[in-house]
């Protein structure tokens, strides 16, 4: 049998090491928590009857698309959501039969911003430092965390705890497993807690938005946040999305 060469040796380090460069770089460094293109969300808030599975989709242009299925005691409400240029809610699915749709985006909106700024609490150098499982872990005594995602606004009073675990799932994908327990004046429990528990992942991959442009938005509810509108109305006949984009890029560009 043929002894391993000097030159073959440096071949197999010169891949070990490239591999290895590979799995530590395959989310750029630059990107935060809050910039993956997919994010699923399971939450359970605990004790209270109240489970919710969402999923988000983040669009290159700046949409976001929400998938929801949520469960209480009251009963179980799916669909999704369109939010578009920050100005425009479209819905289809049970969730539109809301007669004012913002309110129905408000629970995922925080939640996601929620997820986002535990995890960077618990991984502060981002998801590409995360190359394998590793333990997140920190607490507050003192500072609350204060939350505004743009639909919503939220205060989680000190002291907090943070308690899971992150780890890689696949090439520019991260999974996570959290446990947030916060202080609570109004929770049912004898030592005012209450505690949230989260699973789901992440994909920083450029994927395909789910919708194109020329997706007809028939059967759809729209609701003008950007110009006040309180009430869903059907989408017109023959409207797009694109087209609906195009107008809300109108009024945030009006001399363009």
């Amino acid at each position: 049998m043929a002894k391993p060469t000097f030159s073959s040796l440096l071949t197999a380090l010169a891949f070990l090491v490239a591999a290895s460069v590979t799995a530590a770089s395959d989310i750029p460094r630059a990107k935060r928590w809050h910039e993956p293109y997919v994010t699923l969300l399971d939450v359970n808030f605990v004790d209270t009857g109240f489970q919710a599975r969402w999923e988000y989709f983040h669009c290159g242009c700046g949409d976001i698309l929400v998938r929801l299925e949520q469960t209480a005691p009251d009963g179980v409400l799916t669909g999704e959501m369109l939010l578009i240029d920050g100005q425009v809610l479209a819905a289809r699915g049970m969730v539109s039969l809301s007669p004012d749709l913002e309110p129905m985006l408000q629970s995922p909106s925080i939640m996601l911003h929620l997820a986002f700024a535990l995890l960077e609490r618990g991984v502060p150098k981002g998801p590409a430092s995360v190359t394998e499982r590793q333990a997140l872990e920190t607490d507050s005594v003192f500072q609350a965390l204060e939350l505004n995602s743009g639909m919503a606004t939220a205060n989680f009073p000190a002291p907090w705890k943070l308690a899971g675990q992150a780890w890689p799932s696949g090439e520019g994908q991260r999974r996570f497993e959290m446990k947030f327990e916060f202080t609570n004046p109004e929770s049912p429990d004898p030592d005012g807690t209450t505690v949230f528990t989260f699973t789901g992942g992440q994909d920083y991959r450029r994927d395909d938005f789910p919708f194109p442009d020329e997706m007809p938005l028939a059967g759809w509810k729209v609701q003008w946040i950007s110009k006040g509108e309180t009430v869903a109305g059907d989408a017109p006949d023959g409207l797009t999305l694109g087209a609906l984009r195009e107008e809300a890029l109108a009024l945030s560009q009006p001399g363009a």
